[in-house]
């Protein structure tokens, strides 16, 4: 249904596009093999030392003192030093967690970042790990009334389709740090944990509630809502991949983006905010065995612009910001996509699952450049 599927491409930030492929990028298959995303590499064996001879401590805006980071990628090679060429000293797959050292700067191994991570387990390339928080165990909250919504503050969760979690036929998959979800219920789950009821458009699922914290109102509340709607307006520019909101014409916001990739790039021209959303689920293909299969549950702040589903919304499978990488969508970091979705309107009231604006020309004007 929806083209925002994660993919690798290419581009320069702040360049043409027919800049792309300059001779520092060598062979791109090479460097993705040499990172951990083609082929485990033969692991070096040489003692972790993280010599500094080429670290620099970084202006990262894509790393903010996060103490914590997820492997996002199928895997990773951390390397003795923040440079591909350097010897493996780890092997890290999906969902592994590393302790966060400090942020700094190496091998510019795209053309948007040269941020490297020293971490517990070696020089990790930044785009490819998701940014994690510490966030104390949550109290399950029985008085929901009709409902409330949440964020996941644990690196990942396990999802059910009943409480009875000791069935292997009630999983439906692992959760991810800054998803969002409709909480309904509080149930008490088959190994005595307690466990959030969550309604998704399609389909009720049940994550563990300490797992997740409830926003207040306060957080969704909207953002410059004395704006005239006619007075605000997003620009997303694909050359240099980013996104700046305006009022009254004055630039009030701005953040990188990740936009589609070719074949499927972000749609150029002028179109308008017609439906939001907090949490969506986001499925493309029936088959999983299909190449262009993705099912991403509980993708926050998700804003339509065009009425062919392509959206801007909180990304948690990737911290590469800077350069296309989507099936059409603009991703955001979740909390620059809950900007977007508060600033932006329509406005609505918070116990919707979604918003849709019978005048497609009423909410927010969203201007993509090429």
């Amino acid at each position: 249904m929806l083209p925002c599927r994660a993919a690798w491409y290419t581009r320069p930030l702040n360049a043409h596009a027919g800049q792309a492929h300059g001779a520092s990028m060598t062979s791109r298959r090479t460097i993705l093999k040499s990172i951990g995303l083609i082929g485990l590499a033969a692991a070096g064996g040489g003692k972790l030392t993280l010599p500094r001879a080429l670290a620099q401590e970084a202006d990262a805006p894509r790393w903010h003192g996060e103490p914590l980071a997820r492997i996002a990628q199928a895997w990773q090679n951390a390397r003795a030093e923040p440079t591909t060429d350097a010897d493996v000293v780890a092997e890290l797959r999906r969902d592994d967690l590393v302790r966060v050292r400090r942020a700094l700067k190496g091998q510019q191994v795209f053309w948007n970042a040269d941020t490297w991570l020293e971490t517990d387990k070696g020089y990790l390339y930044a785009s490819l790990v998701q940014p994690l928080r510490f966030h104390l165990p949550q109290p399950p909250v029985a008085e929901l009334g009709e409902g409330r919504w949440a964020e996941l503050i644990v690196p990942y969760s396990d999802s059910y389709d009943s409480t009875d979690v000791a069935d292997p036929e009630a999983g439906k998959g692992r959760v991810y740090y800054g998803s969002a979800y409709r909480v309904v219920g509080l149930e008490t789950g088959t190994d005595g944990r307690s466990y959030y009821r969550i309604k998704e458009q399609y389909q009720t699922i049940y994550i563990a509630a300490t797992h997740l914290r409830l926003m207040t109102d306060a957080e969704l509340a909207p953002l410059s809502h004395e704006v005239p709607a006619e007075e605000k307006k997003l620009v997303i520019d694909l050359p240099t991949q980013t996104i700046t909101a305006y009022e009254y014409g004055e630039a009030v916001w701005s953040h990188l983006v990740s936009s589609g990739i070719e074949g499927y790039s972000t749609p150029e021209g002028t179109h308008f905010v017609w439906d939001k959303r907090i949490s969506e689920r986001m499925v493309a293909s029936t088959a999983s065995d299909d190449p262009d299969f993705y099912n991403l549950p509980g993708v926050p702040f998700v804003c339509y612009f065009t009425g062919e589903w392509v959206a801007t919304h909180g990304t948690y499978w990737h911290n590469d910001y800077g350069r296309p990488r989507s099936h059409g969508c603009v991703n955001l970091p979740p909390d620059a996509a809950r900007w977007v979705w508060r600033w932006t309107t329509p406005h609505y009231p918070l116990d919707e699952l979604y918003h849709r604006v019978n005048n497609r020309l009423e909410g927010t004007r969203v201007v993509v450049k090429a």
